[in-house]
């Protein structure tokens, strides 16, 4: 008998391997709700993919490595190291993502991270600027939007 956690750490290692928006239903639910640094909440599956689509469309190289993980059937924390190329440079980060599972699939993942470090890249390389304002990770900036507290900061009652 597998562990419901087990087996979510194995299909997202998995996922971010070979990851592609089209697999995404592999760990996450219909009604997934995604909240990270710099973005506003995305709710269900269809808004992650097309999220995801989007970065990968400015990062098509981004992967993650699971580093260690701890948790339970219903909440579980994995810690990662992420990767990518930005104008021929590699770049890393880490990130803890926090997700609550129903089964083995989350239905809500926060991630925690500081972005500082991925956009102090940007401004060393305006090759990249259009790509990623195109892809639309720049979305808090494009909108001219500020996100709330609410929104980078989810109450125990949003959850």
């Amino acid at each position: 008998m597998t562990d419901p956690q087990h087996d979510f750490v194995d299909a997202f290692a998995d996922f971010w391997s070979r990851p592609a928006p089209n697999r995404l239903d592999e760990i996450l639910h219909d009604d997934v709700v995604l909240r990270q640094p710099l973005s506003p909440p995305l709710v269900g599956l269809a808004a992650a993919e097309a999220e995801f689509e989007r970065l990968w469309s400015w990062t098509p190289d981004l992967r993650a490595h699971v580093e260690r993980w701890q948790g339970d059937a219903t909440v579980l924390f994995i810690e990662i190291r992420l990767s990518s190329t930005m104008a021929s440079r590699s770049v890393e980060w880490g990130e803890v993502d926090r997700f609550l599972l129903r089964g083995a699939k989350a239905v809500e993942k926060i991630s925690y991270f500081d972005p500082i470090p991925l956009v102090a890249e940007l401004p060393r390389h305006p090759s990249e600027w259009w790509s990623w304002w195109r892809s639309g990770a720049a979305r808090p900036w494009s909108s001219g939007r500020q996100l709330t507290r609410s929104e980078t900061h989810p109450t125990k009652q949003e959850r």
